[in-house]
């Protein structure tokens, strides 16, 4: 055996730990959320055709769409509901006999009025979400557990610990970075147990996100970046408080990074360990050579990963500027265009510099060592 051993439960401590810690930092843990919409869901019985009506997009039809609501107080309550169709299908929601559906319940003095939401979907996601974790239990056994429960963490310190920080006008940078390293930490340990692959994955994990937020605040800057290039950032602008919209797009930029960057410091310190076990008698320039040989292998993919989920997401808006025939050069000066390949770079640049992070830290702390036999 070697004398560093993985010290998984040790692992799991330090993250509980670390979560406590943010736990206690984020000054509304505890009450974050709206109380304010009260939803239940209803199965659509039956669907009768209304009369037209005339609006903004031209004649309208109108669904009469009667519902039985299936929770709470309402339970079994039966309520017939006017639906509008416009025409677009980004605000439709035509049902169908049999479709669950999402209703929200006002209370307007004595009397309750009822609108139609959306489709309840949550039924699906969580189909879906049970073939996610039997996936991960019977593919990754143990290692996929802790996958699971390290995505469950991370969720948590993002939507009960960042988000509240970041409405309540807290500098995003700096918290971004600050979350996302002991996040980094928490979940490396618990994963990979207290060792020095884990030690040297950290170090060049951290050291990535860094690089990514520093650059992508000062190209943001140089680029003059609004951060309000998308809908829902200009939606926020309503909303009472201070909300720094340019530090918002850049500590995206962090978290969109974060995973691919983990990915490369953990699998490059591995990949040390396993050569360094081979071959303890090797040369510290020869280890960190073979390092940086697995970093780059890795590069392309993971660079090209990054990039291909950020063009994915922008391919209505590409399509659009194909058939207007919009000249590329005004396209990329675009503030939403130039906000992507900004998300985009700035990520990989950090991913880059993981790469020689980790294989040089990892080079340093394996040379340190010899393996040693317990008798």
């Amino acid at each position: 055996m070697l004398k560093c051993k993985h010290w998984g439960g040790m692992g799991l401590l330090f993250a509980i730990v670390i979560l406590i810690l943010l736990a206690f930092v984020s000054p509304s843990v505890f009450s974050y959320g709206n109380d304010q919409d009260f939803m239940v869901q209803g199965r659509v019985i039956a669907v009768a055709e209304g009369e037209s009506t005339v609006g903004s997009f031209g004649e309208m039809e109108n669904q009469l769409v009667t519902i039985r609501l299936l929770e709470g107080q309402y339970r079994d309550q039966e309520v017939t509901i006017m639906n509008l169709i416009t025409g677009q299908p980004y605000y439709d929601i035509v049902v169908n006999t049999g479709d669950r559906v999402l209703i929200q319940v006002e209370q307007d003095g004595e009397s309750t009025n009822y609108n139609l939401v959306d489709f309840a979907r949550d039924r699906t996601i969580g189909v879906l979400f049970a073939l996610f974790v039997i996936t991960l239990l019977v593919i990754g056994g143990v290692k996929g557990l802790k996958a699971l429960i390290s995505i469950i963490m991370m969720g948590l310190a993002i939507g009960y610990v960042l988000l509240p920080l970041l409405l309540r006008g807290y500098s995003p940078i700096p918290v971004t970075v600050s979350i996302a390293s002991l996040v980094t930490i928490a979940f490396l340990l618990f994963i990979g147990g207290v060792n020095r692959k884990t030690v040297a994955a950290i170090g060049g994990t951290v050291g990535g996100l860094f690089v990514a937020g520093v650059l992508s605040y000062w190209i943001g800057r140089a680029t003059y970046l609004t951060g309000l290039s998308s809908s829902e950032a200009q939606m926020l602008q309503f909303m009472e408080g201070r909300i720094d919209f340019q530090g918002l797009l850049f500590s995206g930029i962090i978290i969109g990074a974060l995973g691919a960057i983990l990915d490369v410091g953990m699998s490059v310190s591995s990949s040390m360990e396993q050569i360094w076990e081979t071959n303890p008698t090797l040369e510290l320039n020869a280890l960190i050579s073979r390092g940086l040989k697995v970093g780059r292998d890795m590069l392309g993919t993971m660079s090209n990963t990054l990039i291909l989920a950020y063009l994915g997401t922008s391919m209505p808006l590409l399509l659009l500027f194909q058939a207007y025939d919009m000249s590329w050069y005004k396209v990329i000066n675009l503030d939403l265009i130039a906000t992507e390949l900004v998300r985009a770079m700035a990520g990989s640049i950090g991913l880059a510099f993981a790469i020689p992070l980790t294989a040089c830290l990892a080079g340093l702390l394996f040379s340190q060592v010899q393996p040693v036999s317990e008798e």
